[in-house]
């Protein structure tokens, strides 16, 4: 297996990000594409080996503030752009960025189209819930700003396909992020998505709360890209200043301070439960490609878990089974003929 790794457009150097690529090659066994300034990978890699891999020279960098759409045409030699085309041209199985996410995006839909039956792709990410061994994919977390109804029921059928095959739930339970329970809550938009998730999807199981969705009741959250990504930074922010507040306390308590070896543990495991490196990635799902988005402040073992995550999309056929039931649900509201 072949994955294409993008060097360049992330917070931290190429050499953070070709450490986690290496790391992955090792441990994941796939073959590793460093995508970036052909030089600078050599350098990194020279004296490393027990590994597979093969350098693919874009020098040119996407960065944050670049337009997406504008980079993406323009910058035609750009580490993102090439990576995703050895997707398109079957040279890569899978490709991974931390770089600007529209900019990702853009040059997902350009070179490698959306899946047949998809409007508009969504950006799911896995997080954390108080039930441990359970994770909640939340669609869309900041792909698409405005969406209707039918774009919400396409997110909740590729979330369906992402939780049953990456996520290993035998019948994932699929929410709606609403402000209320009740199903007369919200506007419009959300009404009607309601109806039209509840006709479709029988293991549709209402609205949720954003306060309730890291309790663990729900494999899949769906949502709006905008209120997704508001959504999912004011987790991590919560989960920042519950740390800073809990050190503030440790240092004004003497007793807090000797218990603070026996919180280690627990310390560190919370860390490890909360941390956006553990999770990896986000996949782009609606594309005709595994493509997966890493954080942009994404360290050397984050880009070793967005990898994994990429393996595993591959290894589970992830965009063919998203394809059929896209097409399933397509037949069932009488948009496409069986013979089609």
């Amino acid at each position: 297996m072949k994955i294409v790794l993008d060097t360049l457009g992330g917070d931290h150097p190429p050499q953070e990000l070709i450490a986690g690529g290496i790391a992955a090659a090792k441990e994941y066994d796939v073959h590793i594409i460093f995508a970036g300034d052909e030089k600078l990978i050599q350098q990194e890699l020279q004296g490393k080996s027990g590994f597979s891999y093969s350098i693919l020279h874009a020098p040119e960098e996407i960065i944050m503030e670049d337009a997406p759409s504008e980079a993406v045409r323009k910058k035609q030699n750009s580490s993102l752009v090439q990576g995703i085309r050895a997707v398109r041209k079957h040279e890569a199985d899978a490709f991974v960025s931390p770089a600007n996410t529209g900019a990702v995006m853009a040059g997902a839909l350009f070179n490698l189209g959306r899946i047949h039956g998809i409007d508009r792709p969504g950006l799911g990410v896995v997080l954390p819930t108080l039930e441990g061994h359970r994770r909640t994919l939340m669609v869309d977390v900041g792909a698409n700003a405005d969406c209707s109804p039918e774009n919400l029921l396409q997110f909740a059928i590729m979330g369906n396909v992402y939780a049953r095959e990456i996520l290993n739930v035998a019948e994932p339970k699929i929410g709606l992020l609403n402000i209320g329970e009740e199903p007369q809550k919200g506007d419009a938009q959300t009404l009607k998505a309601f109806s039209l998730l509840q006709q479709e999807l029988r293991n549709f199981r209402g609205n949720v709360e954003s306060n309730r969705v890291l309790e663990g009741g729900y494999d899949v959250v769906v949502c709006d890209g905008f209120t997704g990504n508001i959504c999912v930074k004011a987790y991590e922010g919560a989960a920042h200043i519950t740390v800073e507040f809990l050190k503030r306390a440790i240092k004004q308590s003497l007793l807090a301070k000797i218990g603070v070896p026996f919180l280690l543990p627990a310390m560190r495991h919370v860390k490890r439960e909360t941390s956006a490196a553990e999770v990896g990635g986000a996949p782009l799902l609606g594309v005709k490609g595994i493509v997966i988005i890493a954080h942009g402040n994404s360290n050397a073992e984050a880009i070793k878990n967005a990898i994994r995550v990429a393996k595993n999309a591959v290894e589970h056929r992830v965009i063919q089974k998203i394809e059929r039931g896209i097409r399933e649900s397509l037949i069932h509201l009488g948009m496409l003929t069986p013979s089609a």
